[in-house]
């Protein structure tokens, strides 16, 4: 049988249940009194007790839907209910209103149009408003107040007769019948919900499901194995991803650092326009080392191409070509010429910001990387998405192998890029290898063959720099953008990024002046002839052969300051302040 509570708020209604319950086999039905929050209170301790459902009316149930997750069935208040209390009412001659909540008011409306009663309507929608209203109706000289339990029970306080508006067998017999009706649909729901319920425990990766406000809602039994605390998921970073997800509606990606560990973090909306947010989170199991060799960035930014050479412009129109190309691409040139800003660009005019980037280094990565990249990483989950390859001439044969396995098993709308600064492999790479590699190539020109380019370079770079560094410098003088203009860049862009960024900081004014890239062009040019020097001067102090090193170092690695400075066995920082003493 159904076990059903059903909580009177008057115990007139109790009485009217005791005398039908014994009609019904199907369900079992014991009776409770009490009025809202006494309702509430009898509702929590049902729900304690293993009732299937509960039955109550009025602003009582409306309050007990809101703290159980029991199913819960109104009693309505019928036309014959109306049509009783209307008779009691009728021939008074003082004014007459009714102040209940909507599942009263609205109906005793519709029936007092009907019959053309006049009875002022007041809808309430919280306990709260009943005595105010009362008080209002009893200045303005009504008498008598027709209502559910709340109502009668406020005229009393105030001065005013209340008539209960209660609810009769007819009312009582159809809401057993919904009872009926809604705990089969309950049952119905349950065995479905099992099995999803199930399902969603069962998932091998910790998924948990969020409110807006990050507040945890369910998650599976992975997720409690796997994250040993919440600091991953309230996270600042992880909320940011949250936030995003709940305004936009759409999935996004985010790799998180937690406990010295690399996490990605798949957020979704659960439905449309829901508030609640499902989030996916996948442990990389990436060691120290593995995870400067492989790097996932979740959601790629756009990168414009400068320039308005024609070079410039039929690159763009490669990117478009090579973005709509199932085949793999193979991107060389040169140290500096913007190799991975194009594969990104690609990446971003095939996909958007809607799936990550892999990378990985080749002079980096070893053997093991790539198996746990193939079998517990992101890699297994990798749907669609860009596979970018960086120097990978530079793996080990074993991993060239292995990294074949990796490429064969890709899911069909995945992008693989690699970039190298050579368009031969000669002996360094397994020619399998190239071929998956290489399906369709792209070379990109040094600066020297594009040097219409570099007053666009010169001015995004300016622009960047007063948006991000706080540079005072807005603009280069005709002369001063000339001179470098005539120079060759053998680091190409990267170089000349150096060069302004240094600009930038050695200019006093608003304009660069042709005085102060006079320098930085000696300085440059002085690196390069130290590089084709066969032999580094012992003439001098030491200070001086130190600088002749850095400088011969600097112009080997096509300026690139990074490499020049792990190469010396000195930071950044240090290599910048001793080549500008």
């Amino acid at each position: 049988m159904i076990k059903a509570l059903l909580i009177a708020p008057y115990p007139g209604l109790a009485e009217t249940v005791k005398q039908l319950r014994q009609q019904e086999n199907e369900l079992y039905i014991n009776i409770g009194i009490g009025n809202l929050e006494e309702g509430v209170k009898l509702a929590r301790q049902a729900e304690k007790d293993g009732y299937d459902l509960i039955i109550s009316r009025g602003g009582t149930a409306t309050l007990i839907q809101e703290e159980v997750s029991l199913p819960v069935v109104h009693i309505d208040v019928t036309g014959y209910d109306m049509l009783r209390v209307f008779t009691l009412v009728r021939g008074m001659e003082t004014g007459v209103a009714l102040v209940g909540f909507p599942n009263i008011s609205q109906g005793a409306a519709t029936i007092c149009n009907i019959l053309e009663f006049d009875v002022k309507m007041i809808t309430i929608q919280s306990s709260e408003e009943v005595k105010g209203h009362l008080e209002a109706l009893k200045e303005t000289g009504y008498t008598l107040v027709m209502g559910d339990v709340v109502t009668v029970q406020a005229a009393e306080q105030v001065g005013l007769r209340g008539i209960l508006i209660t609810s009769g067998k007819e009312a009582v017999l159809t809401a057993f019948e919904e009872a009926k009706r809604i705990y089969s649909l309950f049952n119905k729901i349950k065995k479905q919900t099992a099995h999803i319920i199930g399902a969603f425990q069962s998932l091998p990766l910790p998924v948990v499901i969020l409110d807006k406000a990050g507040n945890h809602i369910e998650q599976n039994r992975f997720y409690t194995e796997e994250i040993p605390n919440s600091q991953l998921i309230e996270s600042e970073a992880a909320q940011a991803l949250i936030d995003k997800v709940g305004k936009k509606q759409t999935t996004d990606w985010r790799t998180i650092e937690s406990n010295g560990k690399t996490y990605i973090l798949q957020a979704f909306p659960i439905e449309q326009n829901s508030s609640l947010i499902g989030t996916v989170i996948r442990p990389t199991y990436l060691n120290e080392t593995t995870s400067h060799a492989i790097n996932v960035k979740s959601k790629p930014p756009h990168v414009p191409i400068i320039g308005e050479s024609t070079m410039a412009e039929n690159l763009r129109n490669s990117i478009r070509s090579y973005a709509k190309m199932a085949d793999s691409i193979w991107i060389y040139g040169e140290e500096g010429t913007g190799k991975e800003t194009v594969a990104q660009a690609i990446h971003f005019e095939r996909y958007g910001q809607e799936a990550p980037i892999i990378a990985i280094k080749g002079d980096r990565v070893t053997e093991d990387d790539l198996r746990l990249l193939e079998t517990k990483s992101a890699y297994t989950n990798f749907h669609k998405g860009t596979l970018l390859l960086q120097n990978v001439t530079r793996l080990a044969p074993a991993a060239q192998t292995l990294l074949i396995q990796l490429i064969r098993q890709k899911p069909e709308d995945a992008k693989v890029i690699s970039v190298s600064d050579f368009d031969e492999t000669g002996e360094t790479l397994n020619r399998e290898l190239y071929e998956l590699l290489a399906e369709t190539t792209l070379h990109l020109q040094p600066l020297r063959e594009r040097k219409q380019d570099i007053a666009a370079f010169v001015h995004y770079f300016l622009a960047d720099f007063h948006a991000n560094q706080g540079s005072e410098t807005l603009g280069i003088k005709t002369e001063a953008l000339e001179q470098l203009q005539q120079f060759d860049w053998p680091g190409n862009m990267n170089q000349l990024k150096q060069a302004v960024r240094e600009l930038s900081v050695r200019t006093t004014g608003y304009y660069v002046d042709p005085e102060v890239v006079k320098g930085i062009i000696n300085s440059r040019t002085s690196y390069v002839n130290a590089a084709n020097s066969p032999v580094i001067s012992i003439k001098g102090t030491m200070a001086d052969m130190e600088q002749e090193i850095m400088k011969r170092v600097l112009a080997e690695e096509g300026m690139n300051q990074s490499k020049a400075a792990k190469r010396l066995g000195i930071n950044r920082s240090t290599l910048w302040r001793k080549l500008n003493h």
